[in-house]
Formats: C-alpha cells, structure tokens, sequence
C-alpha cells in the first residue's frame, strides 16, 4: 500500500516541486504559489462545507432516531442497522469524506471567479436595465452564483443524507400499508426543504440580473421584449412565491401537519410552469412573434453593448465618396505612393523554401512555413520586411541521447527581407515572359540583421515556435566535457545565458530524472554544477504559465531589439470574459478559423482556444527572449478593469506600460487574432440602425478565398503590410481585409487598423459600395477576372508548364477612394522541387475589370488602365511625397518593384542642365546600392536623389521665373 501510494503521489510532488524551480527561475515562483493556495483554499473550503452538510444530515437523524424499534424477521433494515450501528464512525465519516473531496475537486476548479470577485474593479459604465455597474456582472454576479450552486449541492446532499439515515435508523418506516414518519424526521426534513426554498427565492432573485445574457431570442444575445416583461416580473413573483412555500414547511413543522408543505410543493412546481415558463412562452408567441418591432430598443442594446465589448465602438466608419468620377478611380497620385511603393511581392506563405535554401539549412533547422511579416526603419522610411528564425527541428536530431538533449540544443540566426523587393525582376521578352524567367525573383536576404541596421549580434534560439513544438523536448546546457554545443559544423559553444533551472546538486537532477523519466539526467558524466535544463520553450506557453489568466494569439512573431542584439518573440494576451451584458457571444475558435484553413497541409498551426467570450481585450503584450527565455508582460491598455484586477491577484507580474522599451514597442503589432474576431463580428454589427439589423437585409461575410491563393477552400486571411491610410496618408503598418455583401460576389467593405501612428489600434471600416460604376469585386470574382483576362490566356501554357504558386490577392486602398488588387505569381518549377521566384505581378482595376500581367508594379497596373502610375511612383523613389517605406524603385532590369527612375526633362539654362546631371548621377547611385545589396547604402542614395530631384526643381522654378 506504501508503495502504491509513492507511486500516486510521488510524480505529483515532483511536478509541484520543479514547477517552482522553474517559476523561480522567471523570478515569479509567487505565480504559482497563489494559484496552489488558491486552489488548495477552494479545495478544502468547498470540501468541508459540502462534508459537514452531509455529515450534519447523518448526524441530525442519528440525534433523534426512535429508542425503540420493533424488529420484524421480514424487514431488510434490521440487518443493516445493526451493521451501521456497529460502525457508526465509519459509515458516518467515509461518505462525508469522499463527497468532500468530489465537491473540492469541482470546487478549485473556480479558483478565477473566486479571485476576481476579491479584487474586483468597477468597469465605469451600467447596463441598460438595471443601472449596475458592468463589474457587478462580470465579477460579483459569478460569485454569487458559484456559492449558490454549492448551497443548492449542500442542502440536497444533506436532504439525501438525512432522508437515508432516518430510514435507516428506523425514523422512517414502509413496512405496514401507509408506512410511517417520526416527528424527528418530519422536523429535520420539512427544515432542510424550507432552507433550500429560501436559498431558491434568493437565486430567482440574481436570476434577474442574468436576463441580461439570455438567448431566448436566436438573432441576439441579452434580454428581449419577453425577458424584460415577463420573465423580469415572473423572476420577481416566484421569489415570493419561494418565500411562502419556504414558510409553509416552517408552519407544517409548528402545526405537525405535512399537508400544507406538501400544497406549497404543488404550488411551487406549478407556479413555475405557468409564471415561469407558459406565460413568458405565450408573449412571445402572441405579442412579440406578430410585432417583432417590439424588439427594436433591445436589438440596440444589444449593438451598443457588442461594439463597447470587442473594441468596436472606437471603429472609424467611412462611406465612400459616391462624387468621384471613374475617371478619378483610375489616376494615381502621389497619395499613393506608400501603399504602392510597399506592395508585398514575397507572400510569407509562399517564399519560405527561398529562404531555407539561401541559409543552407542542415535537417536539423527548420524554418516555419509561414514567415513573419514586420516592419523596420530603412534609411529613414518604413519598410515591409519577412523574418524567418532559423530554428532546431527536434523531429531532425540525432537519436542518442548525448547529442539530442547536450549537442542538439539550439537554433541559430534570423533571415530577413524586404517584403516588396526580389534580387532581379525576372526577363520580359515579346510575348512568352514566363518562358524567359530564367534569372532574378528571388528575395534579397540578409543573415542576422534587417536591412543592415537592427543587428543580432546573439543569433542562438533556444525557445521558439518550432523547438517548442515538442513539449518533452529539452536541453540541458552549460556542460562540462566533450558535450559542447552545436553553432555549426566546424563551430561548438557553451550557454552563458541566465535562462534554464540549475541542475548542479543531485537532489534536483534526480527530480528531473523522475519528471522526465530518463535516467541519463542522474547518471551523465558531462553534467557538472553549472548546468541548467531548459524546457517548456515555445513563447505562448511560457506566457500562458506566467499570466494563467491571459488567452493568448495563436501566432507569435520575432523581432530584432535594437538594444540588446538579441531575438525576441512578441505573444499578445487577452483579458477575457465569458459573458458582457447584453453583448453577443463569439466562439474564438470559430471566429478566427480562417488562418487554419490558410496553411492546411503544411506543418500544423495552433488553433485558438474553444472558448466563448463576450468581452475580449488586446491588454497585454509579451516578449520573451529567444536566447534565455526571459518573459516580460507589459500593460499596454490600462482601463482595463479586468487586468487591473488580475494586477491584484497577481502584483509584479505584469510591468506597466511607462516600463516598455521604445524600440521594443516600435514593434508591436496589431494581433490578428483579435482583428478576425472583430472582423467576424462587422458582418452584423457593422450597422447602428436596430430596424436594419432586426430585418437582417444589410448582412456582411467575410470574404471567400480564392482556390488559388494560400488561403485554400476557406476564408481570406487579413494581411500585414506599410501602406497609406485609406484616402491617403503617411505609410503605416496595417492589417487589412475585405468584407462582401451577404451571398454577393462584390465587395462591401474594406477594413484596416494600423500598429502605429495616431490612430493606431483604431479599426477603419470603409464601405466601398457607394463607389460609381460597377460594384467593386471580391476576392474570387476578381481572380476569375485576372485569370480570364486576354493577357494571362495567352501564356496559359508556359504558366501550367512552370507549376506556378500564387502568394495573397491583395486589396490596396487609393487615395482617391477606390482600390485596386495586386496578386504575386511564383514558378515554383517542375515537380515543385525548386524554391518559388517572383516571375509576375498580376493587378486588377475594378472600375473597368482590366488585368496587368507584367514583371513589375509599375507595368502591371499601367497595363490594368491606371494612369499616372510612373509619376507616383518616381516620387515615392525621390521622397518628395515625404517619407514612404525605402522600398527601392529601380528600373524593370534591377532589383525592386519596378518604377522607372524619375523623370527629368532638359532646361536650357546651365543650372537646370547641371541639376539633370545630378539626378541622373543620383539613379545611378541607387542603382549601384541595390545591386550591392547594402540597405543603409540604398537609403543614403535614395536620400541623395530626393535632394537632387528637389534642386532640379527649384533649377526650374528660377529658369521659369526668368522667361
């Protein structure tokens, strides 16, 4: 039995105590230590109360039990009175000690609602009903209900108990034709009813405050017509009702007579059929079911509460300007230089096998599938940039143990690129042009820095997305002897980071012996006492065991800290509640399903918890440190009641925003999680007018991917890039996506939020349906116009022969109000062996439905119908237009996106002459940079034409001034 139970609990000691060491080593053991408390309080707490209730049950029947009892031969009792009577003490304790620890079990479950309640925040703003503060729902109202529900248990587990023990001490009798029931019984049993009445007028009464999250009506959550005018009064009528018949069993007790309580049961029951089920059934049916305008202020609330709840009430909502001309749609200006300029070309789900052939990876690396998209200062200006840390695949290392737990241990450096730019812009020759992509379309890829300015000067990853994907696989680091780690083929180092639990003393290796059931971890000869152990080494869950009260995105993103030279990942947390009042409930999973279906068939993606919430928050952001694990969570919103009160729980835990370094929050993102819960939502919530939303005649969907995008048999997926605010404007960091009208091929909608900048957080919901012309396309019928176009039907052939992969269908907002579509094509080659190169840029101009096909951005959307496409782009290059995002423009032969160098027309005055000169130096300037492929280079001579470019000007300006 000793045995038995070291084996029991003995991994459950182990996992307790390394947990602590390795808490400890994030320097927040006290994390765990209140959740363990938490849980352990709850524990006993629900524990005892529901024992002592069954005890007390047991006990109370066996106080007043008969003295004397006949003993009929026939009656099955006698036997088993004896019995309990010889063991009082065991059948007495043994029942109330196994439920004790069923209902502990259940109860520390709650440890959450339990906390929130004790440091609960006012929210600032009431529901519409009932005038209570938002934070009365969200913490105290949980509350009230857990400790109602575990009275409810407690006084039927005790009914149950003393019904049972008064039958079996003989204080309820069958044997006979009507049986019989003891005054001490009839006491203790019509008590017990009478307190679980009173305990249910209480609950009718909270269950008032809970109409504001009711389903009855299926178009929206919260309470409707009927909820408010029958169900409000009937929750109010049964808790009186619940008082009279808790009195009644209290009078049957005085007056001896079972009679009265058994009518009040009867009215009890009926009562709450007919006031609490059958007339709020026949409102519904009859009043609100003929008259469904009845519902009209409650849909309202309802949209209120839903846009305060997800972040969309702030949203900006545009209408297009229905005045502008097609004429209009179809010019480009300087406007759009930034969103032009920062086209994204290399598809993050596309290029990702370009850059593990430039590294060379061993098998032992790995690159995630889909590459991250970010963006860096790049002399000056804004720019797109992928970034691929090059990462272990523990799938991939050797199979003893030595070498895959002491050799194995780490990734090591970061590839990046721009975005928008490839090595060689692909050969264009006469009409065949995917025949002829023989060169070029690669990225131009850096090692360990972006664009030649953020350096990391620490390239070693040992926590990340793929070497965390294996949950037992761990290192240990910093050992003595031939066991040094692998750089390289030629190159071993030895950890020196602060990360890991110390595994020097033997007491802790053999606990992680035992944790890890692996016996070299007692018995290497390489471990020495400085060694540590590193494990639990993706990012989001190293935040999700810091912050248990944070959900977190399913994607996590790199970045270069400028500071420090190091690698960190940036996980986004969420507050959450499952309910907000009168706001709709959204199932996360649900609602951000679509990046799932993005990269089916590649390596698995984590899928957002199966949860429904009505409030969410993007309140905290963490960073943790690729090379040493370290984890710092920032508040980032700072009204936010919930973290606030979590802040309680948990004091230190999370740093207050002040304490977030400025190159590091240069970098945080928008999530996208986030972003597609909100986008899930304008679908319905994108009107204010309650009558439209009741009538259900404006409805929005997100838009369907095209079958030959990455985004395969399933939604469109939001994308990152630098463009200009819808209408124009300086180049940011968005997230964009598109929203159809309901079961329709044409667009409705077109929604961004920026990362930075002043409205940053911000979403913009542009509806484009008021465009001139014909209605905008969507995703799908665009492509079918690209691919049906005259252009694309002609090469057809050359394009099945190179087996070509396409990158997103992007939508650029214009200036001038409209938009075009721009759609990366990839040969990926035959057999798909060879790594994917830019050979085209396809491009649609919705207002006439002309196609580009050509090598370049520029030539693309020429040949779509847009004019003024080379002077926009020229003066993105020259900068007059102010700072865009440093994306080069080089001419269709060099690297870049394509834009012809800047005109620059002849004078005939020697200043004038003298300033072309310039120019034309500048451009070759240029040019000669990106050949070398030295970014800071390129965005010195970028800034050098822009002054040229501007003396040329003024050069004019004087000779124009002298005619």
């Amino acid at each position: 039995m000793g045995l038995l139970a070291l084996l029991l609990v003995g991994p459950r000691v182990v996992d307790v105590y390394t947990a602590f060491l390795w808490f400890g080593s994030l320097g927040h053991a006290g994390v765990l230590r209140t959740v363990l408390l938490s849980r352990l309080g709850l524990f006993v707490v629900t524990g005892l109360i529901l024992a002592l209730f069954t005890f007390a049950g047991m006990w109370l029947a066996y106080r007043v039990r008969p003295a004397f009892l006949p003993s009929p031969t026939d009656d099955p009792v006698v036997r088993y009175r004896a019995v309990v009577t010889s063991r009082l003490k065991t059948f007495a304790i043994v029942p109330a000690v196994l439920i004790g620890l069923i209902a502990g079990i259940f109860g520390q479950a709650s440890w959450q609602q339990v906390l929130l309640f004790f440091n609960r925040q006012p929210f600032g703003s009431t529901d519409a009903e009932f005038g209570m503060d938002i934070g009365f729902y969200a913490f105290t109202l949980p509350f009230i209900e857990f400790v109602l529900g575990f009275l409810f248990a407690g006084l039927i587990l005790m009914f149950l108990a003393n019904l049972v023990s008064h039958y079996v001490f003989g204080g309820i009798r069958l044997a006979g034709r009507d049986g019989s029931l003891s005054r001490g019984a009839r006491i203790q049993l019509a008590a017990i009813a009478g307190v679980f009445l009173l305990t249910k007028a209480v609950a009718y009464w909270f269950d008032r405050y809970a109409l504001v999250y009711s389903n009855r009506s299926p178009m929206f959550t919260g309470a409707n017509y009927t909820d408010i005018h029958a169900m409000l009064p009937a929750k109010a009528i049964l808790t009186g009702i619940a008082i009279i018949c808790a009195a009644a069993f209290f009078f049957g007790i005085v007056l001896r007579d079972l009679r009265v309580p058994a009518i009040a049961t009867v009215l009890m029951l009926f009562s709450s059929l007919v006031v609490g089920v059958g007339w709020p059934t026949a409102i519904q049916t009859f009043s609100v079911g003929p008259n469904a305008e009845k519902e009209l202020p409650y849909i309202a609330r309802n949209i209120a509460a839903t846009r305060d709840a997800y972040g969309l009430a702030n949203a900006k909502y545009e209408t297009a300007d229905a005045k502008v001309t097609p004429e209009a749609l179809q010019t480009l200006t300087a406007k759009d230089a930034p969103s032009l300029q920062n086209v994204r070309l290399l598809d993050p789900n596309v290029v990702s096998p370009a850059f593990a052939n430039f590294g060379k990876l061993k098998d032992y690396y790995k690159l995630t599938d889909q590459l991250s998209v970010d963006r860096y200062d790049v002399g000056g200006n804004l720019t797109n940039v992928l970034l691929a840390p090059i990462e272990l695949n523990p799938a991939e290392t050797p199979a003893d143990w030595t070498s895959r737990h002491m050799v194995y241990t780490h990734g090591n450096g970061l590839l990046t690129a721009p975005a928008g730019q490839v090595d060689q812009v692909v050969s264009e020759s006469g009409k065949d042009a995917v025949a002829n992509a023989n060169a070029g379309g690669q990225p131009v890829i850096t090692r360990n820095g972006v664009a030649g300015k953020a350096t990391v000067s620490q390239p070693r990853i040992y926590f990340g997305e793929i070497i965390g994907s294996d949950p037992d696989f761990y290192s240990v680091v910093g050992s003595t002897g031939d066991a040094r780690e692998l750089d390289s083929d030629s190159e071993r180092s030895r950890y020196e980071g602060s990360g890991g639990v110390g595994i020097g003393n033997w007491f802790t290796r053999l606990a992680y012996a035992i944790k890890f059931t692996e016996r070299n971890i007692l018995l290497n000869g390489n471990i020495g006492p400085d060694s540590k152990i590193i494990y639990q080494r993706d990012p989001r869950d190293r935040v999700k065991q810091l912050a248990p009260f944070l959900t977190v995105d399913t994607k996590t993103y790199p970045m270069v800290d400028s500071r420090t030279g190091r690698i960190l990942w940036v996980v986004d947390g969420y507050t959450t509640l499952p309910k907000y009042p009168y706001a709709q409930q959204t199932s996360l999973s649900d609602a951000t399903g679509s990046r799932q279906q993005a990269v089916a068939g590649q390596q698995a993606q984590r899928r957002q918890v199966d949860e429904k919430v009505g409030y969410i928050r993007n309140s905290v952001k963490a960073t943790v440190d690729a090379y040493d694990g370290t984890v710092h969570l920032y508040q980032v919103d700072e009204k936010d009641p919930v973290l606030n009160a979590w802040k309680n729980v948990f004091p230190g835990v999370v740093e207050p925003k002040s304490a977030v370094p400025a190159e590091v929050a240069q970098q945080f993102r928008y999530p996208q999680d986030l972003f597609e819960v909100q986008r899930f939502l304008l679908q319905k919530y994108h009107t204010t007018d309650s009558n439209t939303f009741r009538q259900q005649n404006d409805l929005w969907q997100i838009a369907a991917a095209p079958k030959e995008t990455p985004d395969k048999d399933g939604l469109q997926s939001p994308y990152y890039s630098v463009a200009a605010s819808p209408g124009g404007g300086a180049a940011r960091f968005q997230l964009s996506s598109i929203l159809q009208q309901k079961d329709q091929a044409y667009m409705a909608a077109y929604v961004s939020v920026a990362s930075d900048g002043e409205d940053a957080g911000r979403l913009v919901v542009r509806d484009v349906r008021g465009l001139p012309g014909r209605q905008t396309p969507g995703p799908v019928w665009a492509v079918d116009l690209i691919t049906g176009s005259q252009s694309v039907a002609n090469d057809k052939a050359n394009i099945q022969a190179l087996s070509p992969k396409f990158g997103n269908l992007q939508a650029i907002s214009l200036a001038n109000g409209g938009l075009t579509y721009v759609w990366p094509m990839y040969a990926q080659g035959q057999g798909g062996n060879t790594a994917p190169k830019l050979i085209k840029v396809l491009s649609l101009n919705p207002v006439t439905g002309g196609a580009g096909y050509r090598t370049t951005v520029a030539a693309s959307l020429s040949d779509a119908g847009y004019r003024g496409v080379d002077a926009a782009l020229a003066t993105a290059a020259t900068g007059v237009s102010g700072p865009t995002q440093g994306q080069t423009v080089p001419t269709p032969t060099q690297p870049g996106n394509g834009a012809q160098p800047p005109a620059t027309p002849s004078g005939d005055t020697p200043d004038v002459q003298a300033a072309v000169k310039a120019v034309g130096d500048a451009w070759g300037a240029v040019l000669s940079a990106q050949r070398s492929g030295d970014q800071v280079a390129v965005g010195t001579a970028m800034k050098q034409l822009g002054d040229a470019v501007t003396k040329l000007q003024d050069a004019e300006s004087k000779a124009r001034g002298g005619k």
